[in-house]
């Protein structure tokens, strides 16, 4: 990524933003299974009525909505003075000196793939752990993601997040080629 010149003619550069995107399946797994639950839940209500049940379900589904619609993201944006977090539903901006360290999904704790050592993003606040991305990024993703984190990059520990192969596929490569970055080369 190629250095900007910041508004306001200071003359410092600054990178530009690194957006990394979750993997399809898991953001379709997600969605799918709010509306198996949705879907239950209203069975449920026509089936058996107004029950116990039925409110438990519904109160699950209506949780599990939320969580997906606010709380899953589809994308994220990096840039120097911190993330923003895309739901489909919300937007949510974690500035660089509220995080402590980004660090690596657990394998296995989200979906991941078998060839990738570990899985996406996480930005950790505290005892709060923000899913960034749910699918390691591709190489030159992560080396365009440490430029774009400038200063912040060595106090959230970039360097001890593991990278990933050199044969990683990009986290934009089973989109529209809307998504994928100018300077991809094959354009």
């Amino acid at each position: 990524m190629t250095p900007t010149d910041v508004p306001g003619g200071s003359g410092r550069s600054t990178p530009a933003p690194t957006v990394l995107h979750s993997s399809l399946t898991g953001v379709g797994f997600s969605f799918g299974g709010v509306g198996l639950m949705v879907a239950l839940a209203v069975l449920a209500a026509f089936s058996a009525g107004a029950s116990i049940v039925t409110w438990v379900l519904a109160v699950i589904a209506a949780i599990g909505a939320a969580v997906v619609l606010f709380d899953m993201p589809i994308s994220s944006s990096f840039d120097d003075e911190g993330v923003t977090r895309r739901a489909l539903l919300w937007h949510q901006r974690l500035q660089w000196d509220d995080v402590d360290r980004l660090a690596r999904v657990r394998k296995g704790m989200l979906r991941s793939s078998k060839a990738a050592p570990t899985g996406g993003l996480i930005a950790v606040r505290g005892r709060r752990n923000y899913t960034l991305v749910d699918q390691m990024e591709g190489h030159a993703e992560y080396l365009a993601l440490r430029d774009s984190l400038g200063d912040a990059g060595e106090r959230l520990g970039i360097d001890r997040v593991v990278e990933p192969p050199i044969d990683q596929p990009p986290t934009w490569l089973h989109r529209r080629a809307r998504w994928a970055p100018d300077d991809r080369g094959d354009r």
